[in-house]
């Protein structure tokens, strides 16, 4: 990982450790994408019932996270960078994409219902393996580049007040 965690204060601190749950989640959804394209027949769709209740619940996690990030962190970043500066846009860009392929996943499984066959399970799988790699990128990219910047351009009372807006989200 990027920066030395200790130097975060606890509502930036908050944002990694959710980055490493939510990263186990989606190693754990990605994996099973990896079985499903070297298996064939009807395990593969059992497979993807696995993977469907995995994306599922992540999708949940995660829009809770870009919450927090978008209308706290996102927002007192924006007051300091000013209106030329377009890292604030670019991750917003990420967390749309990245929600966009999910549910483009949940969605076309979901038409599918239970006559999904195997070429369905194929190619709406790709949507979960898009996600993955979007996120993958974008974490890494908040916790090299924003979060460390964050930590220097906020003030304390900034932090505080970031760190009860996250208690009010939940």
């Amino acid at each position: 990982m990027g920066a030395s965690n200790d130097a975060f204060s606890a509502p930036l601190q908050q944002l990694m450790d959710e980055h490493v749950s939510l990263r186990a989640d989606m190693d754990h959804f990605y994996e099973i994408t990896e079985d499903i394209d070297f298996e064939t027949g009807p395990a593969v769709v059992e497979m993807f019932a696995k993977l469907y209740e995995r994306v599922s619940s992540f999708n949940e996690k995660l829009k809770l996270h870009s919450k927090r990030e978008e209308e706290g962190l996102f927002l007192m970043m924006t007051r300091h960078l000013g209106e030329n500066d377009r890292t604030i846009e670019v991750m917003e860009f990420e967390h749309e994409k990245a929600e966009q392929h999910l549910q483009d996943f949940l969605t076309e499984a979901d038409k599918k219902g239970p006559s999904i066959d195997e070429n369905d399970v194929q190619w709406i799988t790709v949507y979960a393996v898009q996600a993955h790699a979007t996120l993958t990128q974008h974490f890494a990219k908040e916790e090299k580049v924003l979060f460390p910047l964050a930590e220097k351009i906020l003030s304390v009372e900034e932090k505080e007040e970031l760190g009860r807006l996250f208690q009010a989200i939940g």
